[in-house]
């Protein structure tokens, strides 16, 4: 009878799928669209389902200039679940009551990745058209509707 041997290969693992990418993803939604550095694991899930792709992105900017977000639902990842984890651990973040908030670790990577032309550039692009605009309470009403 003859043996199967299989020999593992490093295999290059999509940007998207990374947990720093995620966590710095995590990170720029925190500075960039929080309130104090602050937000909800609610609003935190929603800009990175939105930074998924452009005409997710198109849809909170318009909801950000009418002050009121209309989706229908969105997706949570466990990716992103698990990068907020690392970033705990990592000292970059640490949990509120309400959601998570940067901590002077995170800020540095941030001001580091902002500083960077090169690095993140569309992220930080669409982001910015947004800001602080999408606020908790609108959040928080959008959720409200899945129940």
């Amino acid at each position: 009878m003859a043996t199967i041997k299989f020999t593992p290969k490093p295999m290059p693992v999509l940007t998207e799928l990374r947990p720093m990418y995620k966590i710095c993803q995590a990170l720029l939604i925190l500075h960039i669209c929080g309130h104090g550095s602050k937000c909800s694991l609610v609003k935190l899930h929603l800009m990175h389902w939105a930074m998924k792709t452009p005409k997710r992105m198109e849809t909170m900017t318009m909801a950000a200039q009418l002050g009121q977000i209309s989706l229908p639902v969105w997706g949570f990842d466990p990716a992103l679940s698990i990068a907020l984890q690392l970033a705990v651990r990592d000292g970059l973040i640490e949990a509120t009551t309400t959601g998570f908030k940067l901590l002077p670790k995170g800020r540095q990577l941030v001001t580091d990745i902002i500083s960077d032309g090169s690095v993140m550039a569309d992220e930080k692009i669409t982001l910015s058209k947004i800001g602080r605009r999408i606020t908790e309470s609108m959040v928080k009403t959008i959720s409200k509707e899945w129940e």
